[in-house]
């Protein structure tokens, strides 16, 4: 990854345990990573730091994730940011609420963090490639 854009992913989670792992994880691979605990620090972090990729929690302090995401998907400046919703929600309606509001990609918890980063990598590849 020398000579290759270092891409930048936002852990959004009010677990500090699966921000730390997570973390590690995506930093083992080259990824500049950077965190928020709710759903405001997120669009506030999103607007300051421009991430590729977002890993959104959708059960946070005050927003839900699922509000976070559509603010995400409906500002036209952060609009093609690849929003992966990453929770324990794993009814068919939360799934359905996560396509409602443009996720990339709904993820239920628990997952394995290799998988995860596997997921974003292939993401952004597919993003590279569309440039």
């Amino acid at each position: 990854m020398a000579d290759q854009k270092r891409y930048k992913i936002l852990l959004v989670d009010d677990e500090p345990g699966i921000r730390k792992i997570l973390r590690l994880f995506l930093e083992l691979e080259g990824y500049d990573v950077f965190e928020a605990v709710t759903a405001n620090q997120a669009l506030t972090m999103i607007t300051k730091e421009k991430p590729d990729l977002v890993i959104l929690d959708v059960i946070l302090c005050g927003q839900t994730g699922f509000d976070a995401c559509e603010a995400i998907k409906r500002d036209p400046n952060s609009k093609d940011t690849i929003v992966f919703l990453f929770t324990a929600l794993n009814q068919e309606h939360d799934f359905r609420e996560g396509q409602r509001v443009g996720c990339d990609l709904y993820l239920t918890k628990p997952q394995n963090p290799k998988d995860i980063v596997e997921k974003v990598s292939d993401f952004l590849a597919s993003k590279t490639e569309q440039v």
